[in-house]
Parts: structure tokens; C-alpha cells; sequence
């Protein structure tokens, strides 16, 4: 096991390794703050259990590069280096910049293919169009501003401009704003380093609102549960997604051999992702696990395995009785499908894939969901991803409020929990409105008669089921009104 020990304001795991001859080593790690070195120290663990000495070995090599490159860019920053090409970058573009930048950006920051074409697609769609013919040392602080300010209007493409009149089309969300001002400021601190401008402008960052995604009580999740009958590949991901937090890209990416029925668990420790070829021949191939071969030739990008959002994100997650029944069923399948499909059966050994064993793409469990929640006239709808945020607001109740079991469950931080994830259900405020108003106003108090509405009646069901408290004080009421009778 790893130590975790302090010295001074350091935070520091120790533990030991074996090196690429075969030697034992002790690597010493520091880190600025407590929750990283215990976040490390629970990564490094769950390796030494696993006995996964390729993984430790990665762990640290991965730990002394990353403090190198941190070491060179504060020496750099220190002497204010600047990058020696052989060439004169002083009136250059934007765009030859961008360009020489994000490649390289990329690289030194260790991008996974999926943050490349992120990045990439911000400049391409939003940031060249704009400065690209810019000559780069000309871009002002108020240029910057005005840069800002029209992407705080710029009208939205896509699916959210289909069948829209000009008028009805949203602009760009907060996130995308702040993400394009990040990636813009990012590019010009290394174009000062490059010789490409003098000073990077001085401007504050655009505010962000972030906007809350959608989630469904247990009771919607169930209805779901019971009512996906046709799909079965959309069930056991539907199944998946809510009983053990999973993204989409994980869903799409669990291997059969990280299922244990004896321990009732499997191991979350890479994900499924749709990628563009640019990225893959840019990036270095270490985040990547296998590429998955073309369906279609003349497409652009490829469907690969890689390794999971974050160090936290490699995690057990133990199964329902009924899920694990589900994944047998699901198992006896892929093996009637192995015998149908004999030598045409392509076996990467996914739980969820197409008949012929090929991956699906990610993407497509939401646009299955979807379909299936318009299908059924169901009103609050939500996409895929909202599953996960369901099963977590589940778990935290269900847990009495366990932010760092819940977090640790589902790789999350529990800081990022607590942002994301903890939010006040409907039922939830109109059960405090009721609470206040039992027990402000007192025994003498009787409430006006109201005609229920079918909602009100809906809502109330779910409180009583999901909350034993509250069921207790319904009951209480009702018998001090029998007694007064």
C-alpha cells in the first residue's frame, strides 16, 4: 500500500514499484494539496491490489514526465525564453500560429485524440474565421473584447438551427464563449514565447453559466426499466448507465473479461470514443488502446478505445442482482450471434455491440434514447448522459449524503459532485413547503381544502416512496386528525 506522509506545505505518496529491468524502486510523489495525494494514493492502491505492474510502471513514468515539462515551462517562463525557430515570426498571422501551436500544445499537455479535436474544432468553427488573417501581434485587448462579445451572439449551428426561423436560433451557450476565449489566450501566451507578438493582451475572462442537465427521480428510471422491451441492447445500456454512473463512452467500451460473476463486479478502465484521423496522426499513440477498423472507408474519423477521462476514472463497480442476470442473458446472446455470424463475426470482446460484434458508436445510445422517450409521449425527457446524473442524485440519498462514497463510486471529485450533482428535487422543495408548514403554524392550523391536481398527486406518490421520512410524518398527521376528530 501506498504511505501518505506531510512535510511542510508538501503532500507526498510514497510507494514502491518494479522498473523497466525488473528492479525495485521507491517513487516519492508531491502534490500541493491533500485531496490530489489522496486521490493518488487510492489510484496507486487499486494498482498494487490489481498487482498490475505495467500500470505502475506507467504511473510513474507518467508522474516524473509530467513535473519535467512542468519544471522546463517555469524555467522558460522564469528567463521569458522565446521559442527559436530560425525564422522571423514577427508579422505572421493568426493562423500560422494556430496552426504550429495546437499540434505541439497538444503533445506537451498529453491531449487524449478526443480534447484535440475539441480545440480543433473551436478554432476551425469559431477563432480562424474570426482572427485568422489577423496579423497575430495586432490583436489588442479590445480586440480580444469585441472577439468575446460577438460570440456572445453569434447564432448556434447545427441541430439547434434545424427548422428554426433567424429569429428563434439560440447563440453560443457560456461554455463554448469561455472555451474559445481560453483556447484563443493559450495560443497567444506561446505566440509571445515564439516571437510572434510582444505582450499577450490584458483582458478578463468571459463569466460562465453553466446550465443544468436534466434528471429523472427512480420512479422514471424504472418506468424506462420496464419499458425498453424491444431495444435489448438499448436496456442493458439504459441498465448500465443509471445502476453504476457510467458515461456513454464507458458504456460503449466494457470489455467481457473486466466482469467478475464471483465478485459481482467489473472494472471501468477505458472508454469508447469517435475520433477524427487528424487527431490520430498528431498525437502520440499512448492514450490509445485500439483503433477500431472503418465501416465506412472515406470517413474521417475513427471509432477507438482509450484510456478513461481521468486517473479516477479507473474504478470497480459492483452489480445489481438483476443487472448481472441481465449481462448473462446479454453474454448468451453474443455467444448465438459468434455461431450465426461464424467467421465473419468480428469478437473485440465488447458487452454491448452490433450483431456482427463491431462497436457502436457512443453517440447512438443517446439518439436510441431519444427516440424511444418521443415514441412513448414522455414529456420530461432527457439525454443519455442524464442517467448518470440520475443514478448519482439516487446514490447520494440512498447513501444519507456520502459525497466522497458516492464521488469515489462513480470517478468523480467530490467537489465536482457537489457542483454538478446535488440538486434539490421538485418533490423534494414541495415535501419542505409541507414540513414548514405542519410544523411553523402549529396544532391549531388547518389548511384550506384544495382540489388535487393529477401532477400534485404523482408528485406526492413519489415522495412518500422515496422518502421513509416523510411517509412517517404523512402518517402522524393523519392520526393527530383522527385523535381531534
Amino acid at each position: 500500500m501506498a504511505t501518505y506522509k506531510i512535510r511542510g506545505t508538501s503532500h507526498n505518496v510514497i510507494y514502491p514499484y518494479f522498473d523497466e529491468s525488473g528492479g525495485y524502486k521507491q517513487q516519492w510523489e508531491s502534490y500541493d494539496t491533500e485531496l490530489e495525494a489522496i486521490q493518488r494514493k487510492a489510484f496507486v492502491d487499486y494498482l498494487q491490489k490489481k498487482k498490475d505492474r505495467e500500470g505502475m510502471l506507467k504511473a510513474v513514468l507518467d508522474y516524473k514526465s509530467k513535473k519535467t515539462i512542468e519544471k522546463i515551462e517555469k524555467e522558460s517562463k522564469d528567463v521569458g525564453s522565446v521559442f527559436v525557430s530560425g525564422e522571423d515570426n514577427t508579422g505572421k498571422t493568426y493562423r500560422d500560429l494556430a496552426q504550429k501551436w495546437l499540434p505541439f500544445y497538444a503533445r506537451k499537455n498529453r491531449f487524449k485524440p478526443t480534447s484535440y479535436d475539441s480545440y480543433n474544432r473551436n478554432l476551425a468553427n469559431h477563432i480562424l474565421p474570426y482572427f485568422g488573417d489577423w496579423i497575430a501581434s495586432s490583436i489588442s485587448a479590445e480586440a480580444v473584447d469585441a472577439f468575446v462579445d460577438y460570440l456572445s451572439k453569434k447564432p448556434c449551428k447545427g441541430s439547434k438551427s434545424h427548422s428554426k426561423k433567424a429569429s428563434e436560433i439560440p447563440a453560443l451557450g457560456s461554455s463554448s464563449v469561455v472555451k474559445c476565449y481560453n483556447i484563443l489566450m493559450c495560443s497567444l501566451e506561446t505566440g509571445k514565447k515564439w516571437g510572434y507578438i510582444n505582450e499577450v493582451p490584458a483582458t478578463a475572462a468571459p463569466k460562465e453559466k453553466w446550465k443544468k442537465r436534466n434528471a429523472w427521480q427512480p420512479t422514471q428510471v424504472y418506468d424506462a426499466y420496464v419499458g425498453i422491451e424491444e431495444d435489448q441492447v438499448l436496456h442493458l445500456a439504459v441498465h448500465i448507465a443509471f445502476i453504476c454512473s457510467l458515461r456513454a463512452g464507458e458504456v460503449a467500451g466494457i470489455s467481457v473479461d473486466k466482469i467478475d460473476f464471483y465478485d459481482r463486479s467489473m472494472i471501468i478502465d477505458r472508454q469508447l470514443q469517435r475520433v477524427s484521423d487528424e487527431s490520430l496522426a498528431v498525437l502520440p499513440a499512448n492514450e490509445v488502446i485500439h483503433v477500431f477498423p472503418k465501416e465506412v472507408e472515406r470517413s474521417g474519423s475513427s471509432l477507438i478505445l482509450q484510456l478513461p477521462k481521468t486517473e479516477k476514472s479507473v474504478r470497480k463497480q459492483y452489480l445489481t442482482t438483476p443487472l448481472l442476470k441481465e449481462i448473462k442473458e446479454r453474454l448468451t446472446q453474443i455467444d448465438e450471434n459468434k455461431r450465426i455470424h461464424g467467421g465473419e463475426y468480428h469478437d473485440y470482446g465488447l458487452l454491448i455491440c452490433k450483431p456482427n460484434g463491431n462497436p457502436f458508436d457512443p453517440k447512438s445510445f443517446n439518439r436510441s434514447f431519444r427516440q424511444w422517450q418521443q415514441a412513448n409521449g414522455i414529456e420530461d425527457q432527457i439525454v443519455f448522459q442524464g442517467l448518470r446524473k440520475s443514478g448519482q442524485m439516487h446514490k447520494i440519498r440512498e447513501s444519507n449524503y456520502n459525497y466522497q462514497l458516492v464521488a469515489d463510486n462513480a470517478g468523480h471529485s467530490p467537489e465536482v459532485l457537489l457542483k454538478h450533482y446535488d440538486e434539490a428535487r421538485e418533490t423534494e422543495k414541495r415535501q419542505l413547503s409541507s414540513m414548514v408548514e405542519i410544523r411553523f403554524y402549529g396544532q391549531e392550523f388547518k389548511p384550506e381544502p384544495v382540489e388535487a391536481h393529477p401532477t400534485d398527486l404523482t408528485a406526492l406518490m413519489d415522495a412518500i416512496k422515496n422518502n421513509p421520512d416523510f411517509s412517517r410524518q404523512i402518517v402522524q398527521v393523519l392520526l393527530a386528525g383522527a385523535v381531534s376528530v
